[in-house]
């Protein structure tokens, strides 16, 4: 079964809040930055996230896992769209589809959600994956 085009743009979200964890400094400069960025996962969930200041590499295979679709490769463009907005367009291939998905989202509200290691570890005590990912659906204009 494939993913919906909701549970992609959650999946995007959750990428680039991996790559905040993963160096938030590094992170917040490049989606910040002037011009284009860009998101890759190869189907081993190597992810790299890249701009004009650097790049953050970081693992994305829990994040792809847990949509349980065998992800060959997912693509994602970025373009600041001004006023903390930022557009992206996405080619996901998947198994046995490739799907291209595009939105907008607020950067600063994507990064301010509650995410790492600790706002993790309260969401699994309390059991609020669902209530996070309907935030994280919102967020991502949907």
């Amino acid at each position: 079964m494939n993913p919906t085009r909701t549970e992609l743009k959650i999946t995007i979200a959750k990428l680039i809040e991996a790559a905040y964890s993963q160096d938030k400094g590094l992170t917040t400069k490049i989606v910040r930055s002037k011009g284009a960025f860009k998101l890759t996962v190869d189907q081993n969930g190597n992810a790299r996230l890249t701009g004009k200041v650097g790049a953050v590499s970081f693992s994305g295979s829990d994040t792809l896992d847990k949509i349980g679709a065998s992800i060959k490769f997912v693509n994602v463009s970025f373009s600041n769209g001004g006023s903390g907005n930022v557009k992206y367009t996405a080619m996901i291939d998947i198994k046995s589809a490739k799907i291209a998905i595009s939105g907008s989202f607020n950067m600063e509200k994507l990064i301010t959600s509650c995410s790492g290691l600790l706002c993790k570890a309260a969401r699994a005590l309390k059991g609020r994956h669902q209530a996070y990912d309907m935030e994280l659906q919102r967020i991502m204009g949907h």
